[in-house]
């Protein structure tokens, strides 16, 4: 099929002037500023208390979020450093969770919407796993105060199960 010159010339016109797809950032927009030091309060399922201090920063050339956790109550030791950032080859945010009971990946290919980031995992095809898959979703609620929530799907198609909730106010 040949195309003609005007054409030709139409599409190109409208190619140059279309935007180009901005990467979705790590970082929420302004005011919110995450770097620093979070006290976090909240419940486990079954209302078990949960208490964490984050700390946060900006890093690789103000790209990346790296947040690092560390649980005072219950008092389980856990440690955790959480990495989110672009991957452009999947066009998506991806979250590193590297912590002291294993790791895991999670993904949004619809970035900061309204204040929160939801970062969701792949489905699990291990017949073991207490759930199948889970996501945590990072909402703003004032410049100083953040939540965190933990849900878990136990079989696919199912809805998401409340599974840990933080308040976190900056120290």
């Amino acid at each position: 099929m040949k195309i003609s010159a005007p054409a030709a010339l139409l599409f190109t016109l409208y190619a140059l002037a279309a935007p180009a797809q901005q990467p979705l950032s790590a970082l929420p927009s302004a005011p919110f500023q995450p770097a620093g030091n979070w006290n976090c309060e909240g419940t486990f399922r079954g209302n078990k208390a949960h208490k964490a201090a984050f700390s946060t920063r900006v890093i690789l050339d103000g790209k990346w979020l790296e947040i690092d956790e560390r649980d005072v109550e219950p008092a389980t030791g856990y440690v955790a450093t959480y990495l989110i950032g672009y991957n452009s080859t999947d066009k998506v945010l991806v979250e590193f969770d590297a912590n002291n009971y294993g790791a895991a990946v999670y993904t949004s290919a619809a970035g900061w919407e309204s204040n929160a980031l939801t970062m969701t995992s792949t489905t699990s095809a291990h017949s073991q796993a207490p759930y199948i898959a889970d996501q945590f979703t990072y909402a703003i609620t004032a410049p100083d105060l953040f939540t965190v929530d933990w849900q878990i799907q136990r079989t696919a198609g199912a809805g998401w199960i409340a599974a840990d909730h933080l308040a976190c106010k900056r120290s």
